[in-house]
């Protein structure tokens, strides 16, 4: 071969690693949280850091819930031994139009899993998915865990979809990063019939009702992702920069969009709330003359999907408040 041709392509390769070095590193510095050791596993989702200054939560998983302390594995029994009439049951005494969370056997056998997963791992790197919501309204970190094993960091999360310990949970949102990994990961465990893809397996029995409305709800916030994300006029409460955004609207008349977490009917002004963290929230307000109008708008739909009300902004006490004068200040997308 032609030795200019030879310098050519080792040029050329000298290039590319090169960028996909700098883009790597790139990658670290943007999500990267820090590195850190697990000192406790709680449960399939839930984990203590030695170093971290804030609690966590682990996206797109949503292992199943177990019981806690000495007698964990006897309450685990006991439930199991008539696992789905047991569950519906739990289900009626709620009154829930959506399935529920509850301790379970396939929850305990998660946790079981996950320890095992994260045993002799010495060194684990915590990151974050994006920017814009890196932070929940609890104030724990949203975030990935990769653990190191055999010189590589693998996704905790993706293992256990992939291995049926848990769905992909996109109820908050399609993973920015890895929504395509998550997608393969979790037809596979469908394929292969793992964990609670498994008719054998004591795990909540709706699945496809709980992978449907999440589902929905991710579609919902594509939608707002494209169409609205660039909008000043838009607001997503959601994201970590919801409070700053709020207050430099107030005054005007604006869009929000978020869900409710709490209603107040007790007396009036009823209150729709929003939290947007521990001390912040948003509040639709419907005083009593426009009681008619909080009666024509859907309340339970305003509290399992997400919606947009647009009104003029307030805010007194760390709390932004809309009033709810007419229904068509609610709409869904």
């Amino acid at each position: 071969m032609n030795k200019k041709l030879i310098n050519l392509y080792l040029l050329i390769a000298v290039f590319v690693f090169t960028q996909c070095s700098f883009a790597q590193k790139l990658s670290d510095s943007l999500y990267l949280i820090q590195e850190d050791e697990i000192t406790k596993v709680v449960d399939g989702d839930t984990f203590k850091f030695k170093h971290l200054d804030k609690s966590t939560r682990l996206l797109c998983i949503d292992t199943e819930e177990t019981f806690k302390g000495k007698n964990a594995k006897e309450k685990t029994d006991e439930i199991a031994r008539d696992w789905f009439n047991y569950y519906y049951e739990q289900k009626a005494e709620k009154n829930s139009d959506h399935p529920i969370k509850l301790d379970s056997p396939f929850g305990y056998e998660a946790a079981l899993w996950a320890q095992s997963f994260f045993k002799d791992v010495k060194r684990i790197r915590i990151e974050r998915d994006d920017t814009l919501r890196s932070i929940d309204i609890y104030g724990r970190y949203l975030v990935y865990v990769f653990a190191e094993k055999n010189g590589k960091f693998v996704n905790y999360a993706l293992e256990c979809v992939r291995l049926g310990y848990s769905p992909y949970f996109n109820k908050y949102g399609n993973s920015a990063r890895f929504h395509k990994e998550f997608v393969e990961a979790q037809e596979y465990a469908k394929a292969n019939k793992l964990g609670i893809w498994n008719p054998n397996s004591k795990c909540y029995p709706d699945y496809d009702e709980r992978i449907k409305w999440w589902n929905e709800r991710a579609d919902q916030l594509s939608n707002f992702y494209m169409k609205y994300v660039n909008d000043k006029n838009v607001i997503n409460l959601l994201n970590s920069d919801a409070e700053i955004n709020l207050s430099n609207n107030v005054g005007r008349e604006v869009t929000v969009f978020g869900n409710i977490g709490e209603v107040f009917t007790d007396r009036f002004p009823y209150l729709l709330r929003t939290s947007i963290s521990k001390a912040v929230s948003f509040d639709i307000i419907v005083e009593e003359e426009d009681l008619p109008v909080y009666k024509s708008i859907d309340i339970k739909r305003m509290d399992s999907y997400y919606f947009y009300c647009t009104g003029k902004l307030e805010n007194k006490d760390s709390r932004f408040k809309m009033k709810l004068k007419n229904k068509d200040q609610i709409k869904f997308e």
